[in-house]
């Protein structure tokens, strides 16, 4: 029995180290997803100035 538990604990080290791993790849496609957002929203902020502008010029 304690060469049992001896082998399940590298075995438990391991599945914390992917759960670890798993969790900062969660983490960093988190952050990439929120940039990719934020920029979308920049672009369609700019799409939006650059629609009145042309508006206010054929109203000249």
């Amino acid at each position: 029995m304690q060469l049992r538990l001896s082998q399940a604990l590298p075995r438990t080290e391991v599945q914390v180290a992917r759960e670890a791993e798993k969790l900062r790849i969660a983490q960093m496609a988190w952050t990439d997803l929120s940039d990719a957002n934020q920029m979308q929203d920049e672009k369609i902020d700019r799409l939006k100035a650059l629609r009145l502008a042309r508006l206010a010029q054929q109203q000249d």
